[in-house]
């Protein structure tokens, strides 16, 4: 080739590698330029204004089908890009929205601005307590002593609130003060809780007399209504994880509304929404947030999850989360003894004002963590095989299966998990640093009220197979592994260790389904007084009539076991069902004479009065029935279940 057309080849390639380059630097700018248009168009679509003076979400969720998310993969983002004031982010495949707090200005005003009564005097308030009076009607003095209440003995077992930044706020000591949804919704359920207490009367001995209140019944419905009008007013306004922490409170605490009713449903799920709204369904944990905001994610959102389960469960409706949907670890059952028992962080802090412990005694030593949220954790563990259970039997699409291997290996997977969750939850318990859930702690009734909510998930795992096994089971000598006789066992346990639970023990446990064991161990039992076999239906009537006198004795702390009340009544009448000593004796004729007066666990059957000391000493025992038979450690899963298919 000659020189000429060498260098013109050469000149050729130049131009066209220019050229080259010309269209790739003009598509680069051509797509910074889309995306900043892009980010102004959805930036007027979706426009976001925050109330001067409340705390927001550092981090704004968009939701995986979120045009943002689809046109981020096609379109250059710089880090520099933003969205309202807020940087776009990626967290693996997650678009979020994080919030710049490098030019923040300080607000204005630290009342967060919500439509209510007195907004036309925040302008004049001075201080957190006045602003408290306002939204709530509580002086200083009352709002302290309940905030006590609240965090001793519901914040353990129901830990929605991040209890550091909250008494911070409440302290006045950070830029806001606490939503009046929230604040409203803690101190409702702390008045529940002092009202439920005047109604019992051994908890009443306890309580030294300048420690107890007399105060009228419905004095909490007062601090709910008002945090649900503030909710509800701002319904079409940006959400926020305190309104969702509210419902939860309201949900579970308000002693009015009856569990089963359209209003606790409807509540759960809208506070199931807006939590979805805010991305707390999706995993945070490699998200720019501290990580106590990241814990108090987690633990809303397990709440929101366990009472999903529960309330499904209870009412018969279709589940509200989709276990697909959701990718959040478990909480940490951790937290600093400082955080617990509200220590200051710097010994020579200047605030001396009162302090809040979650925890009824004081270790030798605060330094390290301890395991406060245990029980929390393992009741969000058991509300998924719950979940599980649910899907798996009771769907529409799971009635439909009619292939019995199938139906077999379901069950037996579902079993094989509540088993394991067992001893899981035997060894978690006898080996946790927190002595309030040992012998005669505080929350040693909480540990039975969880007992009795596995033995109520395992009645619902076998309860529709029970017509098709009874049958076979009664009357044989050796029974076969059958979901009669696992039912009966399970009701029989958890109705004997709700019997010895005090009106107390049930509202130190904060859900609003904490009765719901007690239902299905009474309606196995009512259904086992008609069996024909004498053995099985003198031991249910023994059974029966100490959950009949259970429910009479606490009938009086909500709405939902005064419904209790009702309808066992009703059942025993219009099945002309008895506990009496007259047909009980009668039900023995047929017994042999060296079986007279004692049932088949081995109870007798000869119906005595209760004694207060009897009372007291089935309470102390409480935790030794529990370890007897649930907290076992020395049996494996397989000889458990060998163990199980013998009754008694």
């Amino acid at each position: 080739m000659e020189e000429p057309e060498i260098i013109h080849e050469q000149q050729t390639k130049g131009k066209k590698r220019k050229r080259r380059d010309d269209d790739t630097t003009r598509r680069q700018d051509r797509q910074s330029v889309l995306s900043r248009e892009f980010t102004e168009n959805i930036d007027a679509l979706h426009s976001r204004i925050w109330p001067p003076g409340a705390r927001y979400n550092d981090i704004i969720y968009l939701g995986d089908m979120d045009s943002f998310q689809l046109f981020s993969k096609k379109l250059r983002l710089n880090k520099d890009d933003k969205w309202k004031g807020h940087f776009i982010r990626k967290y693996g495949d997650t678009v979020v929205l994080v919030s710049d707090d490098s030019g923040a200005r300080k607000p204005d005003s630290k009342i967060p601005k919500f439509k209510w009564k007195w907004n036309t005097f925040a302008p004049s308030l001075r201080g957190i307590h006045q602003y408290i009076y306002l939204i709530t009607g509580l002086d200083q003095y009352t709002s302290t002593r309940l905030l006590k209440i609240y965090f001793a003995n519901i914040h353990p077992i129901l830990p929605v609130i991040d209890k550091q930044e909250f008494l911070e706020q409440y302290r006045d000591q950070c830029s806001s003060y606490p939503t009046g949804d929230l604040i409203n919704a803690m101190f409702g359920a702390a008045a529940r809780f002092v009202e439920t207490e005047s109604l019992d009367q051994e908890r009443r001995q306890r309580v030294p007399l300048d420690a107890q209140w007399d105060l009228p019944i419905g004095w909490s419905d007062h601090f709910f209504d008002q945090a649900q009008k503030i909710i509800s007013d701002g319904i079409l306004g940006p959400a926020t994880i305190s309104t969702v922490q509210a419902i939860v409170l309201i949900q579970n605490q308000r002693a009015t509304v009856d569990t089963k009713s359209s209003t606790c449903w409807l509540t759960g799920g809208f506070g199931v929404r807006l939590a979805q709204g805010l991305g707390m369904n999706r995993n945070c944990d490699d998200w720019d947030i501290p990580d106590h905001d990241k814990e108090t994610r987690k633990r809303t959102w397990w709440a929101l999850f366990i009472c999903d389960r529960f309330q499904s469960a209870l009412n018969g409706r279709p589940l509200g989360i989709d276990d697909d949907d959701n990718d959040v670890g478990y909480p940490s059952a951790k937290a600093d003894w400082k955080e617990v028992l509200d220590l200051p962080d710097d010994p020579d802090d200047e605030y001396c004002g009162p302090r809040f412990p979650s925890a009824s005694y004081r270790p030798e030593s605060t330094d390290g963590q301890v395991c406060i949220y245990q029980l929390f954790v393992e009741l969000a563990k058991l509300s998924e095989i719950l979940g599980h259970i649910i899907q798996g039997l009771y769907t529409p699409e799971a009635k439909m299966i009619s292939v019995q291997q199938r139906r077999d290996e379901t069950i037996r997977k579902l079993d094989r998990e509540l088993t394991e969750w067992r001893f899981a939850f035997g060894r978690s318990i006898k080996h946790t640093n927190f002595s309030d859930y040992k012998e005669n702690g505080l929350f040693s009734g909480v540990v039975a009220t969880t007992v009795l909510f596995y033995f109520t998930t395992l009645i619902l795992l076998h309860r529709p197979f029970i017509k098709s096994n009874v049958s076979h089971a009664v009357g044989s000598k050796q029974p076969e592994f059958s979901s009669f006789w696992i039912c009966t066992s399970a009701a029989t346990h958890g109705i004997r260790i709700a019997a010895a639970l005090s009106m107390g023990d049930f509202m130190l446990t904060p859900y609003a389904f904490s009765l719901y064991p007690v239902l299905q161990c009474c309606l196995i039992l009512m259904y086992n007084t008609k069996n024909q076999d004498p053995h099985i239906s003198v031991a249910a009537k023994e059974d029966l009539e100490k959950g009949i006198a259970l429910i009479d004795r606490i009938h009086e702390c909500s709405s939902t076991a005064q419904t209790l009340k009702v309808l066992f009544h009703s059942i025993m009448d219009k099945k002309n069902i008895d506990t009496v000593t007259g047909p009980l004796e009668m039900d023995y004729k047929d017994l042999d004479e060296s079986k007279r007066g004692e049932n088949q666990f081995g109870k007798s059957t000869k119906r005595h009065t209760q004694t207060k000391h009897d009372q007291r000493r089935n309470k102390i025992s409480i935790s030794s029935l529990i370890d007897t038979f649930l907290l076992q450690q020395d049996i494996s899963v397989d000889s458990w279940i060998s163990r199980a298919s013998t009754p008694g």
